[in-house]
């Protein structure tokens, strides 16, 4: 298989206005909601008591490769050449279940395969072309061998920037055709890191389509945000800064550094939380070695530690996962409830195989013994997947009931 594993790489927030301990992320969603119980309880007698909110539906998108059962997928002797079906799960059960063609805009590749509003989006590189798919059905496809790194939906259009497999630079584009091209940059988030779910480097914020990204050389680097189409150079960031990632929101640019107040972070990720933040990431402990773990908004001093091994990491408002693939093959994964472990060895393509919402985390499990189907980890049940071959992605999708 000619898909390596990717680990998630991280960052530590610092804002362009520095942060400090009197940062606060307001109320929980716990003390909101005692508060909420406390004010019911108090209401008039004989005043009827407001009905409950409906509760959203979550169910739980796969994206899954099958191939012929005489054909060893791991080894993948003729890649790009052998049939395949491309099947999108909800709940385990096929909802969508695509045929590999030569004209096909979708690939067996894992990291080509996206969830999107309950949508399965592909890319795929045929000669010296770049083809994206929704749904087994091409859009639009362009010159150049590139990858996706954002995706976004605005209406009936589709925005995406992409990178080239080789060489620097960037391109966005609306509908395949471009809005911006360069030679040189690189942005900052991918459709595999977790904190930029599920669009990557593209997101919208208050209203404007947004990324940013770095430029420039080693030790001489310049950043810049960019708001629906027009750059905007990032002045205030110096530029022998050690620069993780740069983040806009609330009409804020943040920007991560390696250090933090008394933290120093090889890796890290920030994870906006309403009007406050968490910190993922790799940490030095001080002695001489790292952990992985987190920052949590209210407490930025304190840093908790999750895991000694290399780590994806996962966040919510409610809780924060790590997944780590061994060495030996077993993939451990570690949360609020504790720590369990794959019985057998297991793949682990990217961090997009594992996703959290809420305190709903999930995980895909595909064995290196390709005798053994494919599993999903949801809470404490596994779900097998009855297909040859791998489940690439995850997403867990809630559905709100019609008003």
């Amino acid at each position: 298989m000619k898909s390596s594993l990717m680990l998630l790489a991280g960052i530590i927030l610092t804002s362009c206005v520095w942060l400090d301990d009197s940062l606060s992320g307001g109320p929980s969603r716990a003390e909101s909601s005692r508060h909420g119980q406390d004010s019911l309880a108090q209401a008039p007698h004989g005043t009827p008591p407001e009905p409950a909110p409906a509760r959203p539906d979550t169910s739980i998108l796969a994206v899954a490769v099958r191939f012929p059962e005489d054909y060893d997928w791991q080894r993948d002797t003729a890649y790009g050449t052998t049939g395949f079906d491309l099947l999108l799960l909800k709940d385990g059960e096929p909802v969508l279940t695509l045929a590999y063609g030569p004209e096909a805009p979708f690939c067996a590749d894992p990291d080509r395969h996206h969830l999107l509003s309950g949508h399965l989006y592909t890319e795929r590189m045929a000669g010296n072309e770049t083809r994206i798919g929704r749904d087994g059905e091409e859009l639009f496809r362009f010159s150049g061998r590139e990858f996706l790194v954002g995706l976004m939906e605005d209406g009936e259009d589709l925005y995406t920037l992409s990178r080239p497999v080789s060489g620097q630079g960037f391109s966005l584009r609306k509908n395949g055709e471009p809005v911006i091209l360069r030679t040189d940059g690189t942005p900052f988030g991918t459709l595999s890191d977790p904190s930029y779910s599920p669009t990557g480097a593209l997101y919208r914020t208050d209203g404007p389509l947004v990324f940013c990204f770095r430029g420039g050389y080693v030790y001489d680097y310049s950043y810049y945000l960019v708001r629906d189409g027009s750059e905007t150079r990032l002045d205030s960031i110096p530029s022998q800064q050690s620069v993780l990632d740069i983040k806009y929101s609330g009409d804020k640019v943040f920007t991560l550094y390696s250090t933090f107040l008394k933290n120093l972070l090889y890796e890290g990720s920030i994870w906006p939380e309403g009007s406050g933040y968490a910190v993922t990431g790799c940490f030095s402990d001080g002695t001489g070695g790292v952990f992985w773990g987190y920052l949590d908004p209210l407490s930025w001093s304190t840093q908790r530690e999750i895991c000694r091994d290399r780590a994806a990491l996962y966040r919510s408002p409610e809780a924060t996962w790590a997944v780590s693939p061994g060495t030996d093959g077993i993939l451990r994964w570690f949360g609020p409830d504790g720590r369990g472990q794959s019985e057998v060895a297991c793949h682990f393509f990217s961090p997009a195989c594992a996703a959290l919402a809420g305190t709903r985390f999930v995980l895909a499990l595909n064995p290196t013994d390709i005798r053994k189907k494919p599993r999903i980890l949801d809470g404490g049940d596994e779900r097998e997947i009855d297909v040859y071959g791998y489940v690439s992605r995850v997403a867990v999708e809630i559905s709100f009931p019609a008003s």
